[in-house]
């Protein structure tokens, strides 16, 4: 078991690695994204996996991605928490984000029309998958 989860950590990260070297995506240039996170999923060290709101894990229920400046926040009138991130190049037509936020890194591919998002989130002991759907932001 172990041998196999070592196989689909090496092809996630070469999937990553492929993404550094691919063209960038139209799609990363569109401006602001607001994303309702919908499932949270975390996981411990020892493989144990709990499906959990947003609120149980620390992150809102709604985050503004704002693509052109590189920065996700929370998408409140008054949003203390924000974080700056890299738009890598697309992987067909897949956006993919990338983090540090304290001792946490983080990466999130947002599909070919940015409508759903999936993001891992991880330090030393836990980890956290966060499925949400996205829309563009309205900026009048």
């Amino acid at each position: 078991m172990k041998i196999f989860m070592m196989r689909i950590f090496f092809v996630a990260l070469l999937l990553i690695l492929y993404a550094a070297y691919c063209g960038a995506a139209s799609t990363a240039s569109q401006g602001a994204l607001l994303c309702a996170i919908t499932e949270t999923v975390e996981c411990n060290a020892v493989g144990n996996c709990t499906s959990l709101s947003a609120n149980d894990v620390g992150l809102p229920d709604f985050l503004l991605i704002d693509l052109a400046a590189g920065k996700v926040r929370e998408a409140t009138t008054v949003s203390l928490r924000e974080t700056s991130f890299k738009v890598n190049p697309a992987v067909d037509g897949m956006t993919i984000l990338s983090g540090v936020d304290g001792r946490r890194g983080w990466s999130a591919v947002l599909s070919d029309e940015n409508t759903r998002l999936t993001a891992s989130i991880s330090d030393e002991k836990v980890g956290f998958v966060v499925f949400a759907n996205c829309r563009l932001e309205d900026q009048n």
